[in-house]
């Protein structure tokens, strides 16, 4: 069950916040993430809170998509409708390798209540909740 993360999610490069799936189950996934020096929305060494959000909610992408594969369905898109509960302790910086964890809280109607919490080092960086619509074929 190893899929690269191009498989996963519908974001391409420049603009891709996560590297590989580290855990996933039903309703969980972890993800891993290094910040680079020539990264999108990376500026004077450090990841803006946008690219955080952004992780979180490719992260978010990531689970869909293996549950996807995992039962043999193709991945769909999905767009975040609103961004709750945000809370940034720092800006990481360039070299950190970020751990996401998104747990999907519920889903109803097509839409996703997401809860993610970005770590580097085992120090919470930050965390929010999403909710994700999902496009319906």
């Amino acid at each position: 069950m190893q899929w690269t993360i191009e498989e996963l999610i519908p974001q391409r490069p420049p603009f891709v916040f996560v590297d590989k799936v580290m855990n996933f189950s039903e309703g969980s996934v972890t993800t891993s993430f290094e910040i680079k020096q020539d990264g999108t929305l990376v500026f004077d060494g450090f990841m803006q809170e946008a690219g955080l959000i952004e992780n979180i909610a490719q992260s978010a992408a990531a689970l869909e998509g293996c549950n996807a594969k995992s039962n043999n369905c193709k991945v769909k898109v999905g767009f975040i409708g609103s961004v709750k509960n945000l809370e940034i302790s720092r800006s990481p910086k360039v070299g950190e390798i970020l751990e996401t964890q998104v747990n999907i809280l519920t889903n109803a109607m097509g839409v996703n209540v997401a809860e993610g919490i970005v770590k580097s080092s085992d120090e919470i960086v930050a965390k929010c909740v999403l909710n994700i619509f999902l496009k319906e074929d």
